[in-house]
């Protein structure tokens, strides 16, 4: 018993930490329900349960799959598949368009000779996950969490976002340019979607994108994307990434009692008073500790939510743990390619330092 809670536990040590630090806090501080944000867990559960039947619907596999077809080189597959990532993942999240995608991607290219360039093209996918979801409120949990915390309107949102997103899809368009334009022969196999189940989840997405901007109750948008799974496809409800929402519970007891604090909270606001200094202390807090519960711990300290906004999104980029999706997309490679993990983490380094210094420096500037 006692070794299947530890390897539970090391399994997710991001959850493991915030559940200690969580309890730590309560103890010596005290435990609130006013500290946690239920709109956005709420909303975390909705979408959830939304995008995977989505997912589970097979619409994003039909689309690679097109994609492959029109493709005549690896250069030209790579870039599909970094453009489908790119656009995907500001509807379906970053998670879901690395974990649809990249086994994709690594089965298609399992026979080619060129393995510098496939591994860059699995590390494009994943940057362009991240970089992609960041243009719309529901695309990652940071940005989810920024939206309601700060109570930033649709429009001001995508004016702070749209900009850097451009800016990502260039510098994404540039990089796949400089692989090797070596021939293509992909067998593919055809896979239908199924339709009912497509629109279906299609609807419920509106109705939860209804209820994150306010035009429904959240807790009736959810309700009544629960009660459609209920009685459609219960096994959704198995596959809802439980330890993510509670570890944002875990943060926010964190942060309810820092904040209760005056002679911490004294200490951390300054840091956070200046627009550029916000911006950069984002970036670096999203490095050491994953660019989610970054967010969540700098928010209740500043004002500036652009430059938090910018700060955690671009923070996102350079290492592993930085966000989140980078260690999915590093597990899903390291299961199907073990003896090119080294390799990727490399070129993974390589690549997400280079973007880092590039649209940092870039949003830096133009703050």
């Amino acid at each position: 018993m006692g070794k299947r809670m530890l390897a539970f536990f090391r399994t997710d040590r991001l959850f493991s930490i915030s559940l200690l630090l969580a309890l730590i806090a309560c103890f010596f501080g005290t435990f609130r329900w006013s500290f946690i944000d239920f709109k956005v867990i709420l909303s975390l559960f909705g979408l959830m349960l939304v995008i995977n039947g989505l997912e589970e619907a097979g619409l994003l596999r039909v689309f690679g799959q097109k994609l492959v077809e029109k493709s005549r080189s690896l250069r030209d597959l790579i870039r599909a598949v970094v453009l489908l990532s790119f656009f995907s993942s500001m509807f379906l999240t970053n998670d879901v368009a690395i974990l649809t995608l990249l086994p994709i991607y690594l089965l298609l290219t399992r026979q080619e000779q060129q393995r510098t360039s496939v591994i860059l093209g699995a590390v494009y996918l994943i940057v362009a996950a991240n970089l992609g979801s960041s243009l719309f409120p529901f695309g990652n949990p940071q940005n989810l969490f920024l939206f309601s915390y700060y109570h930033i309107s649709l429009g001001q949102f995508m004016w702070t976002t749209g900009t850097f997103v451009g800016l990502s899809l260039l510098l994404l368009l540039v990089s796949v340019q400089l692989i090797s334009k070596s021939p293509l022969e992909i067998t593919i196999q055809e896979d239908a979607y199924e339709k009912k189940a497509a629109m279906r989840h299609a609807s419920l997405f509106v109705i939860m994108i209804l209820g994150i901007f306010s035009v429904l109750p959240i807790s009736i948008a959810v309700l009544i994307v629960v009660a459609v799974v209920w009685f459609s496809n219960k096994r959704l409800f198995s596959k809802v990434d439980y330890r993510l929402l509670l570890t944002f519970i875990c943060f926010f007891l964190i942060v309810g009692n820092i904040q209760d604090q005056t002679w911490i909270t004294n200490r951390i606001r300054p840091y956070f008073q200046e627009t550029h200094r916000a911006f950069l202390g984002s970036i670096l807090l999203s490095q050491g500790i994953s660019n989610v519960p970054a967010a969540i711990l700098i928010a209740p300290f500043t004002d500036l939510e652009k430059a938090v906004l910018l700060g955690v999104n671009v923070g996102g980029l350079g290492t592993l743990i930085a966000s989140l999706a980078n260690l999915i997309g590093y597990k899903l490679l390291k299961q199907a390619r073990a003896k090119e993990a080294k390799a990727f983490q490399k070129w993974f380094f390589i690549v997400n330092l280079l973007f880092l210094l590039i649209l940092g420096t870039t949003v830096y500037l133009f703050l």
